[in-house]
């Protein structure tokens, strides 16, 4: 499991350490990370010759949007002589044509407002899409602020824009710039986002603003190339492989306002809730802290800033707080009970995209239902067992409204869970308590135009009359 750094610059995960002094920043000739009127959060400079897991997520999956050509492999992101590259090939690997490298920030750095600034140099070619863009860590769309798009068949064109509304009503607010061949020379892309506007700069030079429907939630980072796609087109016999999205560095900033504080939290193997979620701090705030476990972790303690095992907690901010919630391996804890278990669903969309999918510890598989409401999944666990817990892993089609139900003959079924509204990703539901065979995933509302996608649906639980080991004592 990785850690997860919380940088709260107004409800904020990032993967950075602030004490109570700033910490000595790097000089690099002709790009300093310092900023006059703005604190350097998160960066990372690509010196070392791995990806830092820590700061990134690499996809793996073909995701199923815009008619998009390729399949992001882990193995098509690397890092070579300071820069991260994003390669993308013709290459068939599981059912598409197409390679190519997507990282994001998902679960590492989400931020609400700040300056983002990236160097980069831009694949082109027919068919060729990179984009440096930002989405909701809710797991909502819209919003999305796309930083900067290039279709490649136009490599001296760049794309900024807002995309706001809910769906049906979706709305976009875009400018192009047209300037040198971005596929030659490496540019810095910068935007700087605050409550009432957002700004665009090329090479430190103002391109584009809006100051409507600015969104007010925290956003994490993505760096891909697509290949194909409704947008660019599909590449032709001009289009060369592979191509090479190469980015020297990427720097997340905040406003630096004297005499307020910073809270930085970590967690690993489960997460913080803090009240109030503030950007930041006057001096003397109380802020309460909860720690919360992931299934199969209890809480043992706080380090860093914080110590003691009391849980929730209250703490001052006299000063930047560096504090980090560390969780153990529960002994007690419920086992998986349904990988390769019989399923059932209302629906799916196509063969390869059935019930079973969810149960067969693929994460890269998946169900999709059909695009209409009410819309069921079933596991039959074979038999009747204690069930404790649940992971849903959702894809982007989440479901926004829906029960979690339990029946011992799959007919007659009782709702145990009630989820009014949902916002994708994991979802971990720890207190079921229910005794029965079989368990099922009710649809009520779709999140999104879609149908109902699920990677995974784990159900955790006991064989009935089996007893808990004990828990070690420490």
């Amino acid at each position: 499991m990785k850690k997860r750094w919380i940088f709260w610059i107004g409800v904020v995960l990032a993967s950075i350490i602030l004490a109570g002094s700033r910490p000595a920043i790097a000089q690099e000739a002709g790009s300093s990370l310092e900023r006059p009127g703005w604190y350097l959060v998160w960066h990372d400079e690509f010196e070392k010759e791995v990806l830092d897991e820590s700061k990134w997520r690499r996809e793996d999956a073909a995701l199923v949007k815009n008619n998009e050509l390729q399949y992001y492999a882990p193995n098509e992101v690397y890092v070579k002589n300071g820069y991260l590259v994003l390669r993308s090939r013709k290459h068939p690997f599981k059912g598409k044509d197409y390679t190519s490298g997507l990282v994001d920030t998902k679960g590492r750095l989400a931020f609400q407002y700040g300056r983002v600034e990236i160097r980069a140099k831009l694949p082109k070619g027919q068919g060729i899409w990179p984009a440096e863009w930002l989405m909701p860590e809710s797991g909502d769309w819209p919003p999305e602020i796309d930083i900067v798009e290039l279709l490649g068949h136009s490599s001296n064109t760049v794309h900024m824009s807002l995309h706001w509304g809910v769906w049906p009503d979706k709305k976009c607010c875009g400018k192009i710039f047209q300037g040198p061949d971005f596929s030659q020379d490496f540019h810095i892309f910068a935007l700087e986002w605050d409550e009432n506007k957002i700004t665009w700069f090329v090479d430190g030079i103002e391109r584009h603003s809006i100051d409507h429907d600015i969104p007010r939630e925290p956003f994490y980072l993505i760096l891909n190339t697509a290949v194909g796609g409704e947008w660019p087109g599909n590449p032709n016999s001009r289009t060369t492989f592979p191509q090479y999205h190469t980015i020297d560095y990427v720097r997340v900033y905040a406003k630096d306002i004297p005499g307020t504080y910073f809270l930085t939290t970590s967690a690993l193997n489960g997460d913080i809730y803090v009240q109030p979620r503030q950007g930041r701090y006057a001096e003397n705030t109380q802020v309460a802290l909860s720690a919360k476990h992931k299934i199969g972790y209890l809480f043992s303690c706080w380090s860093g800033d914080l110590s003691g095992a009391q849980n929730p907690v209250t703490v001052i901010m006299d000063g930047h707080k560096k504090i980090t919630a560390n969780f153990a391996y529960d002994p007690q804890a419920p086992r998986l009970i349904s990988r390769g278990k019989k399923t059932q669903a209302s629906s799916w969309e196509k063969e390869n995209l059935s019930a079973r999918k969810v149960v067969d510890g693929d994460p890269n598989s998946r169900w999709s239902s059909e695009f209409s409401d009410p819309q069921w999944l079933a596991i039959d666990l074979g038999r009747a067992y204690n069930i404790q817990a649940i992971r849903l892993a959702w894809e982007v089609a989440y479901a926004k409204k829906y029960n979690i139900q339990v029946s011992h003959n799959g007919k007659t079924w009782r709702t145990v869970y009630k989820q009014n509204n949902g916002k994708g990703g994991t979802e971990e539901i720890t207190k079921v308590n229910a005794r029965a065979r079989y368990v099922r995933l009710y649809g009520i509302k779709r999140a999104r135009e879609w149908g109902y996608s699920l990677w995974e649906f784990e159900v955790f639980g006991r064989a009935i009359g089996r007893k808990s080991p004990p828990r070690q004592v420490r």
